[in-house]
């Protein structure tokens, strides 16, 4: 069973269900035969690669929220990633391009390496408070994660795995995928949102189901 997630970086519902995902898979009988493959989504293509603001600015400037607001939501945020195992630091966060750090998950895709990218990006970005655009940010991720260093540094020092990152986009865009986290189950059943990781293992018991009827 193959399980697609589109998600960026820069989006902590993406990081919260990328670790939702995980727990509810150690609870799943067949997760030995699922195959977990991660899709780039940007939420903002155009950002630049470094923004002078704070997440709370940017956040009621963009939605009319107030700080307290904003800070519910980050608190609300911090306990559900506390009870999966991710760490959310939203003071330390500094805003910019995940473009570079899309195409270096993207070059370990299919790897062994590949979910421990995705955590270490999620993590510089949400509990380490470091910039996605920074070639030393993302060669120190990939270090991390056990990629091979000279391979993951002519990656992010070239455009490597631009188009492929384009690609996914135009997939999502296509199958009108607006909001992120999004999972798709054996490109059939779509999972919108981050969510809880009992409704998360409840709908891989019921794609299993499916996929086994069908294949009988």
């Amino acid at each position: 069973m193959q399980i697609d997630i589109w998600s960026d970086f820069a989006c902590p519902w993406c990081a919260l269900g990328d670790y939702r995902l995980d727990a509810a898979l150690a609870r799943f009988e067949h997760a030995d035969a699922v195959e977990v493959i991660h899709r780039a989504f940007e939420l903002d293509p155009r950002a630049p690669a470094r923004r002078p603001q704070t997440m709370e600015e940017v956040l009621v400037a963009k939605y009319g929220m107030n700080p307290q607001q904003v800070a519910a939501g980050h608190a609300q945020l911090t306990a559900y990633g506390a009870e999966v195992g991710m760490t959310f630091a939203f003071e330390r966060i500094q805003l910019g391009n995940t473009f570079d750090a899309h195409r270096l998950a993207r070059s370990v895709q299919g790897t062994a390496q590949e979910a421990a990218v995705v955590k270490g990006l999620f993590g510089a970005y949400f509990t380490d408070g470091r910039l996605l655009s920074d070639p030393v940010v993302l060669l120190d991720v990939a270090r991390t994660a056990g990629v091979d260093e000279v391979g993951a540094k002519a990656v992010i020092e070239s455009d490597a795995f631009a188009a492929e990152v384009r690609g996914e986009e135009e997939q999502a865009r296509e199958s009108d995928v607006t909001g992120v986290p999004y999972f798709l189950i054996n490109g059939k059943w779509a999972i919108p949102g981050a969510q809880d990781v009992e409704t998360l293992g409840l709908l891989l018991q019921r794609a299993w189901q499916r996929t086994e009827s069908t294949s009988a």
